[in-house]
């Protein structure tokens, strides 16, 4: 750990504190033997004084303690010689520092912390300053981009040189409640994320006729998704050979809602690249021109409680698989295919459930969400964040479809 500059070791004087003045008198300074000053400095050091009685003693250390009928002994004690220079005894030093003020080190530490010292005086540097809020700037110019590395008086240059459009995204957020919504009918059972949202506002500034080219919005691709219903006879146990290769033994059911293909587009069908046309919004042919936008997402699966049927029929006994998606904050010119990405946020929905089946009454059949079930965001940056989105179609609902398996 680094040391504060506002604590010094060994008892050495604050910031603000009173002089420590046996640190600075003259019997803390190191003098040559032999050489001048010695003597004078010796004899500062040299007790005087008459021995004391026991019966001062006694009353001392009745009123003050040990340390004060130590420091008095050490007084009254002759010196060994004043052949040479007399050593010092910085104990002395150090019982001179105790009888000083005490130092209340906890006020620089309120300081640190923009508070107020036990005094109730408040900090002349006032409160911390709050974190200015995130930001990501860029252009639509190579050239400018590439100038960047230089500092933001560069690319600005270069993008007033090039006659580019800066974009400086703010507010950029993402978040999703964690449970795992479950809704119950007679004949079905539907698992669903809570909505997904995520938001952002977008600053363009440039020449105000190529500023009113672009558009803002979102984009989301799919990289995962399987959501697993599994299915067994009432009061079925497996065979040896079920449990070793069930895929070939298996009596049991496993029904699965995924996609032919990934990773897919994820959005409107034709709207290309956007998520939806609901997130997109045009700037204004000013300089500058800021823009609010904000996309929803609300992934669910719904199947039966059972399948087959008479003396194969199978109930449902659990579920799990998950979908994972980028979402991503981006500006695109009209005339152009490719978006220019701003921010992107990670998240996920897990689909680990346990389910108690009431044949009965299916709608009474208690499902209970695993401890990792649910959605979450699992990371947010700038740019592309190292994965670039999809921009064409099919879309996730064009390649999704269900598989029947054994387990």
């Amino acid at each position: 750990m680094t040391q504060s500059r506002a604590h010094r070791p060994s008892g050495g004087p604050l910031d603000h504190d009173v002089t420590d003045i046996s640190v600075r008198g003259s019997s803390a300074r190191a003098v040559e033997p032999g050489g001048p000053g010695a003597a004078a400095i010796a004899a500062t050091v040299v007790p005087t004084g008459p021995a004391p009685t026991r019966r001062a003693v006694t009353a001392l250390q009745r009123s003050a303690g040990n340390r004060a009928v130590a420091g008095l002994l050490d007084r009254s004690r002759p010196p060994a010689g004043l052949s040479g220079v007399q050593d010092v005894d910085h104990r002395r030093d150090d019982r001179d520092r105790s009888d000083q003020q005490p130092v209340d080190h906890r006020h620089a530490d309120l300081r640190r912390a923009g508070g107020r010292r036990d005094d109730g005086r408040p900090d002349r540097r006032g409160p911390a300053r709050a974190a200015p809020p995130h930001r990501f700037s860029t252009t639509d110019s190579t050239v400018a981009n590439v100038a960047s590395v230089f500092g933001a008086t560069a690319r600005g240059g270069a993008a007033s040189m090039m006659g580019a459009v800066t974009f400086d995204s703010s507010a950029f957020a993402a978040a999703v409640a964690r449970p795992l919504a479950v809704t119950k009918t007679g004949t079905d059972v539907n698992l669903s994320s809570a909505t997904y949202a995520a938001s952002g506002t977008v600053r363009a500034s440039g020449p105000a006729a190529r500023v009113g080219q672009y558009e803002i919005g979102f984009l989301q691709t799919v990289y995962e998704s399987s959501r697993n219903f599994y299915y067994e006879p009432a009061g079925h146990t497996p065979g040896l050979l079920a449990r070793i290769a069930p895929t070939f033994f298996g009596e049991r059911k496993k029904v699965s809602d995924t996609c032919s293909s990934l990773p897919v587009r994820d959005g409107d069908a034709g709207f290309r690249p956007w998520y939806g046309p609901e997130t997109v919004f045009p700037f204004s042919a000013t300089d500058p021109s800021t823009k609010n936008t904000a996309m929803q997402d609300t992934p669910d699966s719904t199947q039966p409680w059972t399948v087959g049927s008479g003396t194969a029929r199978q109930q449902l006994v659990k579920t799990d698989g998950r979908d994972r998606f980028r979402s991503w904050l981006a500006v695109k010119d009209t005339a152009s295919t490719n978006a220019i990405m701003l921010n992107y946020a990670d998240w996920l929905v897990d689909y680990g459930t346990t389910v108690t089946f009431n044949s009965a009454s299916p709608a009474a059949s208690v499902v209970t969400p695993t401890a990792t079930s649910g959605a979450r965001v699992t990371g947010t940056g700038d740019g592309t964040g190292g994965q670039w989105p999809l921009h064409g179609d099919p879309v996730a609902n064009d390649v999704a479809t269900v598989v029947e398996s054994s387990w």
